[in-house]
């Protein structure tokens, strides 16, 4: 059930623009600037990836950087109950949710790499469920995406002959889109998007003479 007044309170009044640092009261010209604003904070995110645990406090301040120019509720947990195409976790449960899949991600995720299809196929589990779990009133899949994405760059010491990196230019936006509203035992598609995605650089070998 959706707390109406937890809803309207994201909105400037009697519209359906969310609430924005940058007072614009046109939906289009919201959507553009946060477009721009996130692309540019995604792009420093490349070079210089937010330090953390990966765990939902990490989530958060990736959130939080991304968005933080643009609105107040930057980094914070959604306070009321969303649907897009799908139904998502119950406002109450976020916090809990997110500690019981990211406390254990390495033990998810790596322990399971044992190929690069295998890889893919946690990532996109772990991905999916990010989605399902919905922390945030707007920006989940980017920054789900960017948290995905670090963590990939973050754990490539855990492999001795290859750097992983995800790339999701290389995916199917259509695609991607169509595998994450799938229910959890039909990752097929997303785990094929994410295997695309995943980009394998080999290690170089320390010559000694």
């Amino acid at each position: 059930m959706i707390n109406n007044d937890e809803w309207n309170n994201y909105f400037i009044p009697n519209t359906d623009i969310l609430k924005n640092k940058l007072n614009i009261t046109n939906n289009e010209q919201l959507k553009q600037i946060e477009k721009e604003v996130s692309l540019k904070k995604l792009t420093i995110l490349n070079l210089k990836p937010i330090e953390g645990n990966f765990d939902a406090k990490h989530l958060c301040n990736i959130h939080k950087f991304i968005f933080e120019d643009i609105y107040d509720f930057a980094g914070k947990y959604r306070k009321t109950n969303i649907a897009k195409q799908t139904s998502f976790t119950d406002f109450n449960l976020i916090e809990l949710s997110l500690n019981e899949l990211l406390n254990n991600i390495d033990e998810r995720v790596i322990n399971n790499a044992y190929s690069d299809y295998l890889y893919a196929e946690a990532l996109a589990s772990v991905y999916h469920r990010l989605i399902r779990i919905h922390p945030f009133r707007e920006g989940n899949g980017r920054t789900i995406r960017e948290f995905i994405r670090e963590y990939v760059q973050a754990k490539n010491y855990y492999f001795q002959d290859a750097d992983y990196e995800l790339k999701f230019s290389k995916v199917d936006s259509n695609l991607f889109l169509e595998g994450t509203l799938l229910s959890d035992s039909q990752l097929g598609i997303l785990t094929l998007e994410f295997y695309k995605a995943l980009t394998k650089t080999p290690k170089q070998k320390n010559i000694t003479k």
